[in-house]
């Protein structure tokens, strides 16, 4: 399991009133994504870019990277049209990652653990809970 730090923006989109649709870009030849975005209830849009950040400690304090800054607006604005072209805020966040960054939801005997870890188990966040809750009532 690998930890690392990943930047995250927020942006104000002019979306003319119309909900703001979550969008995956995904990488050529690979299961994974690239950049991410889905609608924030304070600025109205927060873009990422997936396992693009480098291996940190979590217990030490850590910037967004002026790198992904730069490649998250310019995804942002080929992507959505923005009432601001630049961020209204960067942020990092941590991310777990199994080493073939699948979830661990799994029954040892009479526990049951979950780690929707790999940095995208909060876009799943429904189907994860789903299947806990029916790990946590098998027999």
């Amino acid at each position: 399991m690998k930890t690392t730090r990943e930047t995250l923006c927020y942006f104000r989109p002019d979306a003319g009133g119309r909900p703001i649709p979550s969008v995956v870009s995904f990488k050529p030849g690979r299961h994974t994504h690239e950049m991410y975005s889905l609608a924030d209830p304070k600025y109205g849009l927060k873009v990422g870019a997936h396992h693009a950040g480098a291996e940190a400690d979590p217990n030490s304090p850590g910037e967004p990277q002026p790198h992904l800054i730069e490649r998250i607006t310019a995804w942002a604005k080929e992507t959505y049209r923005l009432a601001d072209s630049e961020p209204v805020g960067a942020e990092t966040c941590m991310y777990t990652t199994t080493p073939d960054e699948t979830f661990i939801l799994e029954r040892r005997s009479r526990i049951v653990v979950g780690s929707p870890c790999s940095g995208h188990g909060f876009k799943f966040a429904p189907a994860i809970g789903e299947r806990l809750a029916a790990l946590a009532v098998e027999a």
